[in-house]
């Protein structure tokens, strides 16, 4: 599907979820056909988990303030089933932009973090899983079920045995067995290493694609699913930020400064191209960046100066 295809589809989801919404608030919904419409795809129930969020930020406590601070010929204020009536259409407009969020009567729950920031979250079957930074991971489990949403960044997996659960990126899903598992979304493809347990995939428009520990990595793209060999140095290299660290292996300057940019709010910006193409390596920690620029300086012979916004790089 191309991202046009895409966000023409998110925007249907946001539409369909406003109107289910609207339904249930005022209690006309038919509950069979709304959950055979939430349960057909994932896209639907996360559609309808943000359209909830948006309806509970609009609470009673804000319309009891909205009230106590009004003149007293002011207009009365509808209350929240009347907002719902007037507002749902716009809804459909605003759904996309509001945040997942938890919510307990549809099963579903999300974390994220912050540029930065990393956050370690226990799933309710005892797995465990922890969002890098910038990330946001959302899941449903029930008995027979688990189904876990990476909207963006990088998510380590670690799952107990049970179902298999599916994870999702963009309009890509692998199926994970009980294992240590890392995924990281970079645009619509979905980048996989299987430490331990089992990923297969269907790798449209080929074959299924099983990738076992020992240690495989998988990338998962629109037009295939490719199976690579991870030696010890790469997976060190690939979940390094697990421990709050960055490892540059065979790295060029450039390559070095875009991955160390995924953590920082002020960003590392090459003036002089020519610097891109330099090798770097070495072992660096995510949340401060002034050992890795030190390293530059000195050893790449690089300036390295600051602006009130990025550090920036010359000759």
């Amino acid at each position: 599907m191309t991202r046009i295809g895409a966000r023409f589809a998110v925007d249907a989801d946001a539409a369909e979820a406003a109107a289910w919404l609207a339904q249930h608030k005022l209690g006309t919904i038919d509950e069979a056909a709304f959950q055979a419409w939430r349960n057909s795809d994932v896209a639907h129930a996360i559609a309808f988990a943000r359209a909830l969020a948006m309806w509970d930020s609009v609470d009673d406590t804000a319309l009891a303030a909205a009230y106590a601070s009004r003149p007293a010929h002011a207009e009365p204020i509808v209350s929240r089933r009347h907002f719902l009536q007037a507002a749902s259409a716009v809804l459909a407009v605003g759904i996309v932009a509001s945040a997942t969020t938890a919510t307990r009567a549809y099963a579903w729950s999300s974390a994220s973090t912050n540029l930065g920031q990393n956050k370690h979250i226990r799933l309710p079957d005892g797995s465990a899983a922890s969002l890098n930074t910038d990330s946001r991971l959302s899941w449903r489990f029930s008995d027979n079920e688990r189904t876990l949403w990476i909207e963006r960044g990088e998510v380590a997996l670690d799952l107990r045995h049970g179902p298999d659960a599916v994870v999702h990126g963009e309009d890509r899903a692998v199926h994970l067995s009980e294992g240590r598992f890392n995924v990281r979304l970079r645009g619509e493809a979905l980048d996989l290493l299987v430490e331990s347990g089992r990923a297969r995939v269907v790798a449209p428009p080929g074959p299924l694609v099983d990738a076992r520990a020992g240690v495989s990595s998988v990338l998962v793209s629109e037009d295939a699913s490719v199976v690579r060999r991870a030696n010890a140095a790469q997976v060190d290299g690939i979940t390094a930020w697990q421990n709050n660290e960055i490892l540059f292996q065979d790295a060029t300057l450039g390559s070095a400064v875009e991955e160390y940019n995924r953590f920082l709010s002020r960003k590392i910006v090459i003036v002089d191209r020519e610097l891109a193409s330099i090798p770097v390596g070495g072992r660096f920690v995510t949340t401060d960046p002034t050992a890795f620029l030190l390293a530059v300086s000195r050893g790449l012979n690089v300036r390295v100066s600051q602006s009130p916004t990025a550090y920036l790089l010359t000759r």
